[in-house]
């Protein structure tokens, strides 16, 4: 006896009983053949329509008239309403056929879009730095009377020069972008 020990009766080929595990599998095919079973059904109701026929005739008025049910005492010709395949258009040129844009593409679109408004901020901000920038350089340069940041005393001539050298330095940094 290979495999280890039997119960009396009991084959060893005999299918294992059913656990849990197997009676959710037993479950969800059940269901998955349902399923399938209610949307076979659904189509073949809503294909019903489609294949009813269609007459074509002229009624009292002399208005061409399409109905399911041919007319009483008249002569309708039954008309084929089948769908057919489209046709497929050659106005546009093979390759270059326009394709909606992906959810990836418009969210890099409006990324580029926030960046140029981003940049066209930073661009006039630099510009009122440097205007910024040559008026506090003309400013040190033509008054000879310097009062240090953060206090009442003048700045000596050394340290006017260094004033002078930063906003040089800062006319430099903002303008020459």
């Amino acid at each position: 006896m290979a495999g280890g020990l039997q119960k009396l009766g009991q084959s060893a080929f005999a299918r294992p009983q059913a656990t849990p595990y197997n009676q959710s599998v037993s479950c969800q095919e059940n269901t998955m053949k349902s399923l399938s079973l209610v949307v076979m059904s659904v189509a073949f109701l809503l294909s019903a329509p489609a294949m009813a026929e269609v007459y074509k005739y002229v009624d009292a008025n002399g208005k061409v008239v399409f109905s399911d049910q041919p007319p009483p005492g008249a002569k309708a010709k039954s008309v084929n309403v089948r769908a057919t395949q489209p046709a497929i258009q050659a106005s546009a040129p093979a390759g270059k056929a326009k394709t909606p844009l992906s959810e990836t593409d418009k969210k890099n679109a409006e990324i580029d879009a926030e960046n140029a408004k981003i940049n066209e901020k930073n661009k006039k901000t630099a510009q009122q730095n440097c205007k910024n920038a040559q008026d506090n350089l003309a400013g040190l340069q033509k008054n000879g009377r310097v009062y240090v940041p953060g206090s009442n005393n003048l700045a000596s001539d050394a340290q006017r020069q260094a004033y002078i050298q930063e906003a040089q330095k800062n006319v430099q940094s903002w303008c020459n972008q």
